[in-house]
């Protein structure tokens, strides 16, 4: 007796959707875990960092002769307007900002989070993995001959 399975031939349209789901399922599986694994604290930190970030931006263009390139001054930035007041531990949390391919940015001693474009990159990476297993499992073939 043979077992053979059924091959199914993958055209773009079902082909789209699948990895678009993979797509999705990766992302949201990744947001969950990192929102599970990853510390209160630390995701603080993280939006901390964007906070600011614009603020030292909107400094930066506002001050094109004091610009913010080592050190931030909380208080500077509080008091032109640009940030509003935040509480955290300063002696475990220190922002500063650094010189990047990309220009200055904020940077905690702490943490440092991938750019987004890596984030992207391995979600990608896991659609694909995912779409690859998925297709195989239900008998999809990516490449198939014309003899289906």
């Amino acid at each position: 007796m043979s077992f053979q399975k059924k091959m199914i031939p993958l055209n773009w349209k079902n082909g789209s959707l699948i990895f678009i789901f993979s797509f999705l399922f990766a992302t949201t599986a990744v947001y969950f875990l990192r929102q599970a694994l990853i510390p209160n604290e630390e995701l603080d930190c993280y939006a901390r960092v964007a906070v600011l970030q614009k603020a030292v931006n909107q400094w930066n263009q506002a001050y094109p002769d004091k610009v913010i390139n080592d050190e931030i001054d909380e208080s500077q930035l509080i008091k032109a307007g640009f940030l509003q007041p935040l509480t955290y531990d300063h002696n475990l949390h220190y922002y500063f900002v650094g010189e990047t391919a990309h220009g200055l940015k904020v940077k905690c001693n702490k943490h440092e989070d991938n750019p987004l474009i890596l984030r992207l990159t391995g979600d990608f990476l896991l659609a694909v993995l995912i779409f690859i297993i998925f297709c195989s499992i239900r008998g999809y073939v990516l490449f198939a001959s014309s003899e289906f």
